[in-house]
């Protein structure tokens, strides 16, 4: 499978911004050829992949965390990538940030968490995961069904199989977080 995987931005190398992608994905994707978006230039022609990711990381416009890391190219970049997605039927997954990106891009809310999720530990229906978010979808867009939810009611997984996009709430990319890797790489299969 050929992913297209748009990466964080982040300031932490000599304050500038540079293109960060976690060395985990390579190790969640081994059998996969990924290639690196980098959220600048022109978005590519989405039917040349199978799968295309939107990783987490950066804050979203109207919201500022600790992290103070909002990138507006980002934003720009990633909604014009999911607008051509939806063109060519190309099915996109969110992770964490993504996850709620693509739900404001679909016609959803987000805000900032009461108790953000640093590290945090959180019991689903169908297993343990270890979040890092301090925002959550307020509203879900249209046409999303909730697949996992934690008792504090937070979304951590959502789908919109009609749209072909899958929204998770935490990093499976991440080791704390590899027993959920074959789970969401079968939902994937079913977009």
């Amino acid at each position: 499978m050929k992913i297209g995987l748009s990466m964080e931005m982040t300031r932490k190398l000599r304050d500038t911004w540079h293109a960060a992608i976690n060395y985990e994905w390579y190790d969640f994707l081994s059998e996969h050829d990924i290639v690196p978006l980098s959220c600048h230039g022109k978005v590519p022609q989405t039917d040349e992949f199978d799968l295309i990711i939107l990783a987490g990381g950066n804050d979203m416009h109207g919201i500022r965390t600790w992290r103070d890391n909002h990138y507006p190219i980002r934003d720009h970049y990633e909604h014009s990538l999911i607008q051509q997605c939806l063109l060519t039927k190309t099915p996109v997954v969110g992770i964490c940030r993504g996850a709620h990106f693509i739900n404001y891009v679909m016609g959803g809310t987000y805000k900032l968490m009461n108790d953000p999720y640093d590290n945090v530990l959180v019991e689903l229906p169908k297993f343990e995961v270890t979040c890092h978010h301090t925002i959550q979808n307020d509203i879900l867009a249209p046409g999303f069904e909730v697949l996992q939810q934690d008792k504090n009611g937070i979304v951590e997984l959502a789908v919109n199989k009609s749209q072909r996009m899958l929204g998770v709430g935490w990093h499976p990319e991440r080791t704390v977080n590899r027993h959920t890797r074959q789970y969401i790489l079968d939902l994937i299969k079913d977009l």
